[in-house]
């Protein structure tokens, strides 16, 4: 183009921000700014949308920069996504200093200092950002609750995060899901399943995250059976397709649960590429419960995966080694040598048990 507008530099700095690309769309903004074309409200909207999904804190700076550069302060959208970018990036006091100067203090930018508290586990600011929200207005709307919801969970203040849900006049999926996930990230695993149970008794459909959360808080309470028929709700009857997360998090229950063989089974049914970490709990159960075979299979496919990492090796020799199969152990570790890995400290203690000779033999001889 031999002319460029403001809407033709926006329409290609959008582009980049939709995709993420946020080190483009800096790019664009300066060769913008170097021609003398003035960015507007929009060009910084733009940026802003490439920010909040986690960035440095000097690109957050240089667009703050910008901001009041071109007396942007008085929009409050383009604030409250600047609070969400500080937040984000792990600079809470900076977004709470900035939210603090507001004159009109709007939902997006509460919303927003609210989940960088949560990610921060700072209770007690958040507490009183809570407190300054019920006076300027009595009810939560919905993702103020939402917010609140996550940042009490987050904080152990579960009862906290059930009043706020409790007084809530109207709730979405995400609120539901929120309090579910708080239950089972504070060990309350029964009531994250009662809760779903009424959740889905109030004609509300969970999502594929309602049910993420309910297959973690399976997994970490050894509870199978649940898992099972929350993971074949998901499938069979609101038809939502499983992703890695979901297929880790039911191995993860199979093999914690000693049924190795259904673990194997599923990851064979899987409809994408297993990863290492599916292996991994195989692996590792195997282990534990001496499944040699099973241990093997999954020793096969992480030695593929992941050739340099030892501790698959070490895993595996110590399943050989638990049923006395020393030469599967000495050609594990052989392998191990051969592709120039580390051998962690006490490695050594498998080969001597092997070779059942006592550590302490060499000094015991000095003292006879």
């Amino acid at each position: 183009m031999s002319e460029r507008d403001v809407v033709s530099w926006n329409a290609m700095i959008g582009g980049y921000a939709v995709q993420g690309f946020a080190d483009d769309a800096l790019r664009l903004i300066r060769s913008m700014l170097r021609v003398g074309m003035i960015p507007d409200s929009f060009t910084l909207g733009s940026i802003m949308k490439a920010l909040v999904g986690g960035s440095s804190l000097m690109k957050v700076i240089e667009i703050h920069g910008f901001i009041i550069q071109l007396g942007c302060e008085s929009h409050t959208v383009l604030i409250g996504s600047l609070i969400d970018a500080y937040a984000k990036c792990g600079s809470v006091r900076i977004a709470d200093r900035i939210y603090k100067s507001m004159l009109k203090k709007d939902t997006i930018a509460c919303v927003a200092l609210i989940t960088g508290y949560a990610h921060e586990a700072s209770l007690d600011l958040g507490r009183q950002i809570h407190a300054l929200v019920l006076k300027c207005q009595s009810k939560h709307d919905v993702a103020m609750g939402n917010t609140l919801i996550d940042m009490y969970s987050k904080s152990v203040e579960i009862e906290d995060a059930k009043q706020v849900f409790n007084e809530m006049e109207q709730k979405n999926v995400i609120s539901w899901t929120s309090l579910i996930a708080g239950y089972g990230k504070n060990c309350y695993r029964h009531k994250a399943i009662a809760m779903y149970k009424k959740m889905e008794s109030e004609g509300l459909k969970p999502n594929d995250f309602t049910f993420l959360t309910l297959l973690f808080a399976c997994s970490h309470a050894g509870l199978t059976t649940e898992a099972l028929e929350c993971f074949n709700n998901m499938v069979g009857k609101y038809n939502i397709l499983p992703r890695a997360k979901h297929y880790s998090c039911m191995v993860d229950v199979f093999a914690r649960g000693g049924q190795l063989e259904e673990a194997y089974i599923l990851i064979q049914k899987m409809n994408i590429k297993p990863h290492a970490s599916l292996w991994g709990a195989i692996l590792h159960s195997s282990n534990i419960y001496g499944d040699m075979s099973l241990g093997e299979v999954a020793g096969r496919h992480l030695f593929n995966i992941e050739p340099k990492k030892s501790v698959n090796y070490m895993v595996l020799a110590g399943t050989y080694a638990a049923v006395g199969l020393w030469d599967n152990v000495w050609k594990t570790r052989k392998l191990m040598e051969e592709r120039s890995l580390i051998k962690y400290p006490g490695y050594n203690l498998l080969w001597s048990i092997k070779k059942k000779v006592p550590l302490l033999q060499p000094k015991l001889k000095l003292m006879h």
